[in-house]
Order: C-alpha cells, then sequence, then structure tokens
C-alpha cells in the first residue's frame, strides 16, 4: 500500500521508535521515546484515504462482477465478450477474486497501521511498570530451573506429559521493616490424559473409540527468602505433592475448610500456625486464586497461586496524547496487583519473625481439597 507524505513520515518516526524501545533500560529512555512523539509536527494517525480508494474499488468490482453475471446469459453479454476472445465466467471470476484481494488488502493495511500507536504504548508503559518497581526479567534455563525447584518445592511438580518456565522475573520489595527480594515465574504445564468417545459413522453406526486429550494450564508463583519458617505446606487446591508428614487442623472451621495444613512435625505446626496467621492466611483469598504455600527447609517461601493478572496495570493516557502520556510515565506506572501480594507476604514476616509458639488444636487426617 503506498505511503503518502505523512504517512511515510510517521512510519519512521514509530520504527525508529520502536527500535529504541527495544533496547531501553531505564525511565529515561522511555521519555526520550515519548519527547519524539511530543515534537511531532504532523497528525499522530495514518491517513487512509488511499486505502479507503482502494477497499470501495474493491466494493465495486464485485457488485459489478455480481450486476453482469445477472445479465450474463444475455446474448449482447455473451457476444461482446467472445468478440473478445474471453470467456464470460472466468472474466467474472478474476474481477472478483481481484475485487476481494483489494478489500482484504487494505482492510489489512489499515488495521496493521492502527494498531501500531497503541501497541506502542502499551509496550512503554508496560517497561515503565518494570522500571518504576525494580522488576528485571530473570533469565534461566527452563529445565535446570525447574529441576532446581523441584528439590525444594513440590508445587512445580505438575504436568504428567510436559512442563516449562514460560515467564521469569526478580525485584526486590521494600517493606516496613524489611526488603525482600523475590522471583515470580509462570508455570505452564500440560496433562495427557485418555477419553472414551461415542462417533457415528455415514451408515449411522456408533463405535466407542479412545482418544488423547491433552489439558493446558498454567500456575504462577513468587518465591522469597522466608527464614523464620521451615518444613511447613499449607495448599488450597489438590497439589498432594506438596503435603508434609504431618497434617494438622486448627480451632477455625473456616480454615480447615479452605487449607490443608502438614508439616515435619508437629512441634513446627504448631509454631506457624497462630490465631493471627490464621486470620492473615484466609486474608490471601482477597487477592488470589486457589493459593498455596510451602516453605523449604532451607528458609524459603513458595507461594503459589492460579490468578493470571499480578503483573496487571493500567495507565490513562498512550502516545496519542504524548504530553499526558510523557507526564504518567514519568511519575511511574503502578503494578497494584504485585505490590498487594508482596505487602501481605511482608506481613506474614513481620506475624512470624519473633518465633513464639502457639498450642495448636490435636492433630486430624488432612482432607484433600
Amino acid at each position: 500500500m503506498p505511503n503518502t507524505s505523512q504517512n511515510a513520515r510517521l512510519n519512521e518516526l514509530l520504527a525508529e521508535s520502536e527500535a529504541s524501545i527495544d533496547s531501553a533500560e531505564s525511565t529515561a529512555d522511555l521519555l526520550k521515546v515519548i519527547h519524539e512523539f511530543a515534537s511531532y509536527d504532523g497528525p499522530l494517525k495514518f491517513n487512509c484515504t488511499r486505502a479507503w480508494c482502494f477497499f470501495g474499488t474493491g466494493l465495486l468490482l464485485i457488485a459489478g462482477t455480481v450486476v453482469l453475471f445477472g445479465y450474463i446469459n444475455s446474448y449482447p453479454v455473451v457476444s461482446f465478450f467472445h468478440s473478445l476472445q474471453i470467456e464470460p465466467g472466468l472474466f467474472g471470476a478474476i474481477t472478483v477474486a481481484l475485487g476481494i484481494g483489494f478489500a482484504v488488502e487494505s482492510m489489512n493495511w489499515m488495521k496493521s497501521k492502527a494498531e501500531r500507536l497503541p501497541s506502542l504504548s502499551s509496550k512503554i508503559a508496560r517497561l515503565s511498570s518494570y522500571f518504576h518497581n525494580g522488576v528485571f526479567f530473570l533469565e534461566e534455563d527452563s529445565k535446570w530451573a525447574l529441576n532446581k525447584l523441584d528439590a525444594q518445592f513440590g508445587d512445580y511438580r505438575r504436568g504428567n506429559y510436559s512442563r516449562e518456565l514460560v515467564e521469569s522475573i526478580e525485584g526486590v520489595f521494600t517493606g516496613t521493616l524489611r526488603e525482600l527480594p523475590y522471583h515470580y515465574r509462570q508455570l505452564h504445564y500440560v496433562n495427557k490424559r485418555k477419553v472414551q468417545v461415542t462417533v457415528t459413522d455415514k451408515d449411522g453406526k456408533t463405535r466407542t473409540e479412545t482418544r488423547v486429550v491433552y489439558d493446558h494450564y498454567d500456575r504462577y508463583s513468587l518465591t522469597l527468602d522466608f527464614p523464620w519458617v521451615t518444613g511447613i505446606s499449607v495448599r488450597s487446591d489438590d497439589q498432594s505433592e506438596n503435603d508434609y508428614s504431618w497434617p494438622m487442623d486448627t480451632a477455625s472451621p473456616d480454615f480447615n475448610k479452605s487449607f490443608c495444613l502438614t508439616g515435619q512435625s508437629e512441634i513446627l505446626c504448631a509454631k506457624f500456625i497462630k490465631p493471627s496467621t490464621v486470620l492473615h492466611l484466609l486474608k490471601l483469598f482477597e487477592i488470589l486464586d486457589r493459593p498455596n504455600l510451602e516453605f523449604s527447609d532451607n528458609g524459603l517461601l513458595c507461594l503459589s497461586f492460579a490468578s493470571n493478572d499480578l503483573l496487571a496495570f493500567g495507565t490513562e493516557y498512550s502516545l496519542a496524547s504524548p504530553n499526558d502520556f510523557y507526564a504518567e510515565i514519568s511519575a511511574g506506572v503502578e503494578l497494584p496487583r504485585l505490590m498487594s501480594v508482596l505487602q501481605w507476604s511482608h506481613a506474614l514476616t513481620e506475624l512470624h519473625d519473633d518465633n513464639f509458639t502457639f498450642t495448636a488444636s490435636p492433630p486430624n487426617k488432612c482432607k484433600e481439597k
């Protein structure tokens, strides 16, 4: 699709900005790109006049061919095409194909151009949220990382067919008492199972077939230092590989219904499950879906969950309003969901760094949720 002068200039600005964003390392780099849009002296949208003309031409070709075929059996029309040594049906097919091609390509061109500015704006906002909150991508070999995590946590042992880490980031949360280094990971895993299905052939006869079904899932987790508790698992889903050998119920029916608590020993469970901890753990359902907690032997906590929006962010402006967008990015884009979970985790450390004991209820068999 040919560019007008306006389109060529805007296309050049976008191409240079996209390349700059790919190599951005700070908020200052993002602001330089936004400044270029604020200084741009033309409209921040592509001129689609030619594209609409091509689209209209395509529709006319299609409509004209439909009308022509309505009279294709008339003698004058057939004679005219035969006099030109052209097959009328072939001419109609080629004309319709051209019309469809013009219409589809022009719409695709307009759609691709319309998406570039919002896409770049979203990428800038995403990077701003990372820079502002001290989040960095972590490059690690998925197989190696999973083997290391398996040795510490049962929650990663999911997927009887395949599994992989599709995203890993790291950061440090600064709370009122301490800093909490953390890693956020997304685990994609696949379960393979066989199902019996009934099929009907063309003669109406039915038979039973065995088919293989692959179920795809994602699980998300935060791992962080937690030296105050070891050998404890608190789960709300059916990942029983998280469990330790000692199950325990508490005096809270709500907690017992929501979680399965296990530990390496009765005394570890009793020290952990203070009344204040019970209340705090129940609050976790307000911010996460199907949360599990594992406190490893070497002082790490794995908080896993099904919620997929921990890195969600929102902005009011975009590059379409560059001055307002500049101010918004300069102030920094927040990650409220992530910060909410990290604040909850920090509050959990406050409950357990005093290390006092609490006598829990007698142990009961832990039922799988």
